[in-house]
């Protein structure tokens, strides 16, 4: 299994793990491996859910079995759900009381979260990880392009290819070719999406910007050096003079 998210809900930290609103605001964005040591809930979290985040112990209650797992934290209790589809799992909740039968027991609380609709991750909640999803992502997109450049730099004339992917699905191949000395060059730069992706001309366009050599601008070209363009792919070239 490829390393998958560990998160912690809004109102988890807010609520439950006693942390003050400004400190859970900087967790928020947070995998939970961040921030493991701020608190032993969220470090059994972590080991646990991290090696196995689908071994979790059903708890019983008024939901469907499976969906949320019970964690015990010494003698206190979490609650934990698993995302297959997006590949995260969540701390939903902590309770440092656990006496069976006691209206106040860890799992009572949870379950009354659950009636209420306060248990399980919110819209917020996702919004959030997907945000930070497509920051992380883009980043390492833009230093793997630095190295796709340079390697097509090293070998003018060859074309350089590499293809990214986000949860085993191919979402973008991107070939570059790079003529000239480094005081005068003259590069190509194709983009294959699956057809399933849709991006604007102008997302395109900044994305290709922040790809090719830093003050040179996309210029849109009908062919990729001297071959056609592939099926589906979107062609840019760039001219980058240096005076040293």
């Amino acid at each position: 299994m490829a390393e998958h998210h560990l998160r912690v809900t809004e109102r988890c930290l807010k609520d439950d793990l006693g942390l003050d609103a400004k400190r859970a605001k900087e967790l928020f964005d947070l995998d939970a491996r961040a921030f493991k040591d701020e608190h032993a809930a969220v470090k059994k979290f972590v080991d646990m859910r991290g090696a196995a985040p689908d071994k979790a112990e059903p708890m019983y209650g008024p939901f469907p079995r499976g969906l949320v797992g019970s964690l015990h934290v010494g003698s206190a209790r979490a609650a934990t759900t698993w995302d297959e589809v997006e590949g995260v799992c969540w701390l939903l909740a902590y309770n440092d009381f656990h006496r069976n039968g006691d209206p106040d027991d860890a799992y009572e609380v949870f379950i009354a979260l659950y009636n209420a609709g306060e248990l399980m991750p919110t819209e917020q909640d996702y919004d959030r990880l997907f945000a930070t999803e497509e920051e992380e992502w883009y980043d390492r997109l833009l230093i793997s392009g630095e190295r796709l450049l340079q390697r097509a730099r090293a070998n003018p004339g060859h074309e350089e290819v590499m293809t990214w992917h986000d949860h085993q699905r191919q979402v973008m191949c991107v070939d570059v070719v790079v003529e000239g000395e480094s005081w005068a060059e003259d590069g190509w730069m194709g983009l294959t999406l699956p057809e399933d992706e849709a991006l604007s001309d102008d997302e395109v366009f900044e994305l290709v910007a922040a790809l090719i050599p830093e003050g040179c601008t996309p210029i849109p070209d009908r062919k990729f050096r001297g071959r056609e363009r592939r099926k589906g792919e979107i062609v840019y070239r760039w001219e980058h003079y240096s005076s040293e």
